[in-house]
């Protein structure tokens, strides 16, 4: 888009928001629109006039199924302190694994991982604009944007609409604090198969500089799965058994379905059996943290050896995986490369 065709609307916005800006404090932007409507390039726009009025500014990529910083799957934020023409181009200063393209199975680290951000915000930037997803209709959409809402408690929400599709959003919120951008005519439309393309290009790139290292269960604690969260057993058959807390039963890793004829020598006491078949797991995407739960790197989880005690791993992290504490599981699997290759149902694992 040329510069003469930017809304005037758009520069009058940043123009405000340096006003209204008070130092030592955040200022927060939360950008609203169904899908295709222009948020990432409104996003981008609104950052770099920022950082030319305000100083460090940074935008949190929100949307985990069409990400502009980082990989798909999580959100991405880059800290600005100059002017960037492609988000896509810049490594991001932080990322937070979701591990889907979309919230509506994972709420929770939807939410978690806006607060974490912000933390980092508050610490390192004047300015954070939000771009969210287009999820914004039907009692999932609502209810995720409106717990968002709730959270940054922005002082410019902005919808960007083509009638009135996102008012229900904020019926809530002051006049003053709401700002309605027309979506351009210039917009497309991207199709469900632009949009894979899309995604796998990026993980492409994300992976494209990608190594293959082990990490031994007993340096690790694991996150969002069962798996290495109980007290370690042993059961006739099974690669891996643990007792998992209160009524949760009892894990299992075994070669493929439980047959009855197995399970006759156990323990009667072992509660609901969750049997997890070794071999699902590769390609799963996982979030590798340090001491801090910080993201090191996003990777793919090659296998997990349950004859050596070791996960091997794919990701682009050149650091010491010695600093690797905390393996969180994801739902994504993607291949080698960084293309999409099936999802795995939280609480499989």
């Amino acid at each position: 888009m040329e510069a003469g065709s930017i809304p005037a609307e758009w520069d009058k916005l940043a123009e405000e928001i340096a006003a209204e800006h008070k130092a030592g404090q955040l200022y927060t932007v939360m950008v609203l629109g169904e899908v295709d409507t222009g948020k990432t390039f409104f996003s981008t726009y609104l950052a770099n006039r920022l950082v030319g009025k305000l100083g460090r500014t940074a935008i949190l990529d929100c949307d985990t199924g069409q990400s502009d910083i980082g990989p798909c799957g999580s959100y991405g934020m880059l800290v600005l302190k100059e002017p960037c023409v492609f988000l896509t181009e810049e490594p991001p200063t932080h990322l937070y694994m979701l591990g889907a393209h979309s919230p509506n199975l994972h709420f929770v680290p939807a939410l978690t991982g806006l607060v974490a951000m912000m933390k980092k915000a508050r610490q390192e930037a004047d300015a954070l604009i939000i771009d969210t997803t287009g999820w914004v209709q039907g009692d999932g959409g609502r209810a995720l944007k409106k717990a968002k809402l709730d959270i940054v408690e922005a002082e410019k929400v902005v919808l960007m609409q083509r009638g009135t599709e996102l008012e229900h959003l904020v019926k809530h919120l002051p006049p003053e604090r709401i700002v309605r951008l027309p979506v351009s005519k210039k917009a497309s439309s991207t199709s469900q198969m632009e949009r894979k393309h899309l995604r796998e290009l990026v993980n492409i790139k994300y992976f494209r500089d990608a190594r293959v290292f082990e990490i031994p269960f007993r340096q690790i604690i694991t996150d969002r799965c069962f798996f290495m969260s109980g007290t370690k057993m042993e059961l006739e058959g099974t690669f891996w058994a643990e007792k998992l807390s209160g009524w949760e039963g009892t894990f299992v890793v075994t070669s493929g379905p439980l047959l009855v004829e197995m399970t006759k020598k156990w323990p009667k006491d072992l509660g609901m059996v969750r049997n997890f078949i070794s071999g699902e797991e590769k390609g799963l995407m996982i979030a590798l943290l340090d001491a801090n739960q910080d993201v090191l790197a996003i990777g793919r989880l090659e296998t997990i050896d349950f004859l050596n005690n070791v996960f091997r791993i794919r990701a682009p992290y050149k650091g010491d995986t010695g600093k690797i504490r905390c393996i969180q599981m994801g739902s994504l699997k993607v291949s080698e490369k960084g293309e999409e290759a099936g999802f795995l149902e939280p609480g499989t694992l």
